[in-house]
């Protein structure tokens, strides 16, 4: 039997973090391995609940399949075997991780059966808002996925093997001018992994210390000088609404719309023209 292919209806890749919204065809049976050297996580985003069950091949998985929960973990190298019956159409977020999160490989079967079933709030919700930047991208773009999946695989490393997060101090002030230099420069499409080696500093570390010296994540603080910037152009006249999307390093000048109303509830040329009548 041919299995019909997804559909991927939005796809993003930031410093090594790949996510995508995929739309899954109804099928009459699933039958295979997954395998993939980088680990990762997937969230079914459709209502009804996951059908499939799933077995790790590998020796320390001494049951067979198991039901799947709403989001499963495959860890990097593993092989999972995927069997269903009936699958009706479904839409999912799929992610690889950053290699660099140092993910542990989980062993045995008690902490292999939970990649199965992730149940952790904090999981949910970052995925979730993943989705949703995958699907419409906003002013924080790649730094925000890029956070979002960083942050996912230390959720994870704690639920799996209860990692603790190491305490840190906040960032320099050389540290921070240099960011909000480069972003100034209109690097507004850099990853944190970018603005980490621009501070001598892992990503994970640049995360941690940059919310504890601002009080805001990397991605909100993005957002924020990115959608300044557009106010200020939007406020003079020397660039189209095109020229400004091209600018600011969004992806095509709706994609640039599409933020902007998000963010501020108008849209650009609205905006503008409310501007002008000051």
């Amino acid at each position: 039997m041919t299995t019909p292919a997804w559909r991927i209806v939005g796809e993003v890749a930031a410093g090594e973090m790949w996510a995508a919204v995929a739309e899954h065809p109804a099928v009459d049976t699933v039958d295979r391995t997954h395998l993939d050297p980088r680990t990762s996580i997937g969230l079914f985003l459709s209502a009804q609940p996951n059908a499939s069950q799933g077995r790790f091949l590998a020796s320390d998985w001494t049951r067979g399949h198991a039901r799947m929960g709403r989001i499963v973990v495959v860890p990097g190298d593993l092989p999972l075997h995927v069997q269903a019956q009936a699958a009706p159409p479904r839409r999912m977020l799929h992610c690889r991780l950053p290699i660099r999160a140092g993910l542990p490989r989980p062993s045995g079967p008690g902490l292999l059966a939970r990649c199965l079933d992730v149940r952790s709030p904090g999981i949910a919700a970052s995925l979730a808002r993943l989705a949703q930047e995958v699907a419409a991208p906003g002013f924080a773009g790649a730094t925000l996925i890029e956070g979002l999946g960083l942050v996912v695989a230390a959720e994870l490393a704690r639920e799996l093997a209860g990692a603790e997060r190491p305490s840190v101090g906040g960032l320099a002030g050389w540290q921070l001018r240099r960011i909000d230099d480069h972003l100034a420069a209109g690097h507004w499409d850099c990853t944190i992994s970018d603005l980490a080696r621009l501070c001598g500093i892992s990503a994970a570390h640049a995360m941690r210390a940059f919310r504890q010296s601002t009080g805001r994540s990397i991605a909100q603080h993005v957002a924020a000088l990115r959608m300044a910037r557009a106010r200020d152009l939007l406020a003079g006249d020397a660039h189209d609404i095109a020229e400004i999307a091209a600018l600011l390093r969004f992806a095509s000048p709706s994609a640039f719309a599409a933020a902007f109303r998000r963010a501020s509830g108008v849209s650009p040329g609205n905006y503008r023209r409310s501007i002008g009548r000051l």
